[in-house]
């Protein structure tokens, strides 16, 4: 019997898990779609790279929403059977609580394998790969999107317009403007060129901007004065230096691997690593207070404690990104890291569990105080009815 309960109860825990878990899932993929689509709509990035931008997202933040969902999960599967009285049959079978523990185990451990695995391995390998393109897409966005008519600035001192875009890519009736090295007299220089048409693409190396203009021609002189050069050409080259990228704001360090956060001494680095580890963490010890966490007495509805586990992982959350700051800037000893967290929180979750037996307590004890105070009221008074 208590094989086939435990069957039950497991099946229970895991489905809810699951189900919260595609829930968040679903809620996370919305926030991140309409995010990207919002930086591909401003052309700040390309429609080709919308998906596997949200994708890396979703691997990246997957360790964060497995604690909820094994601590909502358990909560609601085991709510749903102390609704229904299937615990207090089985534990008046003498089922007692260990099947119950054992179960919320096997989701818990199997949650934080997942976890781990997301938060030292694939999440760091997922944020590397998201950081690479968005660089990417910042490097070719200077020719992102070249309409007819607009003039582009390129870089290097080069100017870009075109009357027409072919299907094929060719453009037409092109007119570039570059910035020459100033003369002997150190006055400024520049270059005009008029192509009947061209095509630009990217280096293979994605350093380069290439132009390549046929058909036109080049005037380089001195702006003011007379002395230009004309020259003919069937077809000519430009090369121009891509700009650099770089992501605003910090360096991130979700990238690194574990050896490259272990070796160095920086608290950010430390922080990071202690934030990996406490995700790992809080889905184990969420998972086993979730156990006496869903705990319902008679009558309570099957969802009496799900708004304790929100306010539970709220807390607990709250108390993680806290520590970190405190870490990062130095508040916090490196020994110590996040580790207090973890003592907090259980001391916390051990207040939340008592508090309702506390209440009991003292009803209970109200109550055998009314009763003695009303018992010695009855003896007094036939006491005094004897004695008349």
């Amino acid at each position: 019997m208590r094989g086939i309960f435990f069957r039950h109860v497991l099946r229970d825990i895991l489905v809810s898990t699951a189900a919260v878990a595609a829930v968040l899932l679903v809620v996370l993929l919305t926030y991140q779609l309409a995010f990207i689509l919002g930086r591909a709509a401003d052309g700040q990035i390309p429609s080709s790279i919308v998906l596997p931008l949200v994708g890396l997202s979703l691997r990246g933040n997957l360790v964060l929403i497995l604690p909820f969902s094994v601590l909502l999960g358990t909560t609601l599967g085991l709510g749903r059977l102390y609704h229904d009285s299937e615990i207090t049959a089985a534990q008046a079978c003498g089922a007692g609580m260990r099947p119950l523990y054992c179960a919320a185990a096997v989701v818990t451990l199997l949650a934080a394998a997942v976890g781990a695995w997301s938060g030292f391995v694939d999440g760091p390998g997922a944020s590397r790969q998201l950081v690479a393109l968005r660089k990417e897409a910042l490097r070719t966005a200077v020719t992102r999107g070249l309409a007819p008519g607009q003039f582009r600035a390129l870089g290097a001192g080069i100017t870009l317009n075109f009357r027409a875009l072919d299907e094929d890519g060719v453009l037409r009736d092109v007119f570039v403007q570059r910035d020459l090295p100033p003369g002997a007299d150190g006055r400024a220089r520049m270059q005009v060129v008029l192509a009947e048409r061209a095509r630009y693409e990217i280096s293979a190396d994605r350093n380069l901007y290439v132009i390549r203009l046929a058909d036109g021609e080049s005037h380089e002189g001195t702006p003011g004065s007379g002395d230009w050069r004309i020259t003919q050409f069937r077809e000519q080259t430009i090369r121009i230096p891509a700009p650099g990228a770089t992501l605003p704001g910090r360096p991130r360090v979700d990238a690194l691997s574990v050896g490259e956060l272990r070796a160095s001494a920086d608290p950010r680095f430390q922080a990071e690593l202690h934030w990996r580890i406490s995700w790992v963490l809080i889905t184990v010890v969420l998972g086993l207070l979730a156990v006496p966490l869903a705990r319902l007495r008679p009558r309570q509805g099957r969802h009496g404690r799900v708004v304790w586990a929100v306010l539970l992982f709220a807390v607990y959350a709250g108390l993680l990104s806290a520590g970190r700051t405190m870490l990062e800037r130095g508040d916090t000893p490196l020994p110590l890291g996040l580790w207090w967290v973890h003592g907090v929180a259980l001391a916390l979750a051990f207040a939340l569990l008592r508090w309702p037996r506390a209440g009991e307590w003292l009803v209970r004890r109200r109550t055998r105080q009314r009763m003695a105070g009303e018992g010695a009221g009855r003896n007094a008074h036939d006491s005094s009815l004897s004695g008349g």
